[in-house]
């Protein structure tokens, strides 16, 4: 990998900056408890990026998200939060749109935080993805927190999925300077948002007005480097804006540097790339992936064994145009054949998550975890956490995305042995290479015990790539 002295991704606003501290927190409880205590440890600021949210959505203590706004502002904090607005999106359940039956429900709350919502416009696919929380903004002693978790009880898991809820999911607290480059991509999303007149600020102009761009940096607060990176649409956000430490960023060409800093790693893998997504992958990274196992790279890809509609349909698409000899036709054709060609590799595994119940009758019961995460550890040198999905979508300026990229043997190896040691039911060896190739094995042996009709073993099992997303998953077909 490169080196932390140059790790810089060009193409984008943020630098690399040295001496973070970088806590990864990995599923929803563990998460969730720790924004809890952070919100109500704010002493001046809280600010909020929201993408989805379920309307009633509590926190594992029962609080509730509107309750715990409304519990800041009443201490005095200045509470904002920016919410997505697409009502021509495919499903908005979950997306608290701004129009007359969300502000009916602030109005009877008696909700006097500040809320903006940033409108895709006539896009219906369009969808501000970024979720992101910043406390004490302006501070010496900022946090922030930058992942892909959503609002959702679904996602209130404890680590290893042993019972209840079985979404999979992470999230990244960041102090030191990195948290200034947090506060500017809230204060020019807040301030440049795309207001409808039918969700305009809450509770009016005044209170939800435009902000100063952030001019102080954090002291450093760890030894970490960290550089965030971003998707954005050209012309979502115009105009020069100025950035922490003097300097200034023309907006409005768009930014893929979350694309950059995947490829960037991908082509410098030397050992390990481990892969945590809810897509299986963009086509031009599956082509890199490809190029680094054919180097001797072991490769790990963490998806969810029973995927999201979309993709069961692209793919069903895609095989019925190849056995016309077209599946170039189509807009996944090539992503498709590209994963599917990654079998050939011995050192490439595809695993979901999974875990065996015993039933109260006897038998068994298998449960899918659902992977939401969005992230990847390369040689156990250099991560990625984010909202960034892997697919185009999320990585070639057309949704709007946050990650933060991050250097260091010591913090990115013990993600990396946290996650599999997670999976595997087994403390993970400190070599990053071991510790993938032991995951490997466990998820052939337990795709093999699926098959004959026995349990998960630990909490993973692998997939084909080759029929991913054409046929149910294994758990549904065995036990």
């Amino acid at each position: 990998m490169d080196t932390p002295e140059d790790p810089a991704i060009d193409g984008g606003p943020y630098p690399a900056r040295a001496g973070n501290l970088v806590i990864p927190w990995i599923d929803g409880i563990p998460f969730y408890e720790r924004l809890l205590a952070a919100f109500r440890g704010a002493r001046r600021r809280v600010w909020a990026i929201v993408s989805f949210i379920q309307p009633g959505f509590c926190f594992a203590d029962g609080t509730s998200w509107w309750a715990l706004l409304d519990e800041c502002e009443a201490r005095g904090v200045d509470v904002r939060v920016l919410f997505w607005r697409n009502p021509r999106f495919a499903r908005t359940a979950h997306v608290f749109l701004g129009g007359p039956e969300e502000r009916r429900l602030l109005a009877e709350r008696g909700a006097r935080w500040a809320g903006r919502w940033d409108s895709s416009g006539d896009d219906p696919a369009h969808c501000h993805h970024q979720k992101g929380f910043v406390i004490d903004a302006g501070e010496a002693d900022a946090i922030a927190f930058i992942g892909g978790m959503v609002l959702s009880e679904a996602t209130l898991a404890a680590p290893g999925h042993r019972a209840g809820y079985h979404k999979h999911d992470a999230f990244l607290e960041l102090r030191g300077p990195a948290v200034a480059d947090a506060e500017h991509n809230f204060v020019q999303r807040w301030n440049l948002a795309r207001a409808e007149p039918a969700a305009p600020p809450w509770p009016d102009e005044a209170r939800a007005g435009p902000l100063p761009y952030p001019t102080r940096v954090p002291a450093p607060a760890g030894e970490v480097v960290v550089q965030l990176g971003r998707t954005v649409q050209a012309g979502r956000y115009t105009g020069r804006t100025p950035l922490p430490g003097g300097e200034s960023f023309v907006g409005g060409g768009g930014e893929a540097t979350i694309l950059a800093a995947y490829r960037r790693a991908f082509a410098a893998a030397r050992r390990t790339i481990y892969i945590e997504n809810q897509h299986p992958g963009e086509a031009s990274l599956l082509a890199l992936l490809d190029q680094a196992l054919g180097r001797g790279v072991r490769v790990v890809m963490v998806v969810p064994g029973d995927p999201m509609p979309a993709i069961y349909a692209a793919h069903r698409e895609v095989a019925a145009l190849a056995r016309e000899g077209r599946a170039g036709e189509h807009r996944y054709g090539p992503t498709f054949e590209r994963l599917a060609a990654l079998a050939r590799h011995p050192g490439f595994t595809m695993i979901a998550l999974a875990r065996s119940d015993p039933k109260p009758g006897g038998g068994r019961e298998h449960r899918e975890i659902y992977t939401h995460a969005k992230l990847c550890v390369v040689d156990g040198a250099w991560a990625t956490l984010g909202s960034a999905n892997l697919v185009d979508l999320s990585l070639c300026a057309d949704h709007t995305e946050l990650n933060a990229s991050f250097w260091g043997g010591e913090v990115c190896g013990a993600l990396l042995r946290q996650l599999v040691a997670e999976h595997s039911d087994a403390t993970a060896p400190a070599d990053d290479r071991a510790a993938l190739e032991g995951l490997a094995a466990l998820a052939r042996a337990s795709r093999a015990s699926l098959e004959a009709g026995g349990p998960v073993l630990g909490g993973c099992y692998a997939l084909d790539p080759r029929s991913y997303a054409l046929e149910p998953p294994l758990t549904t077909r065995s036990g």
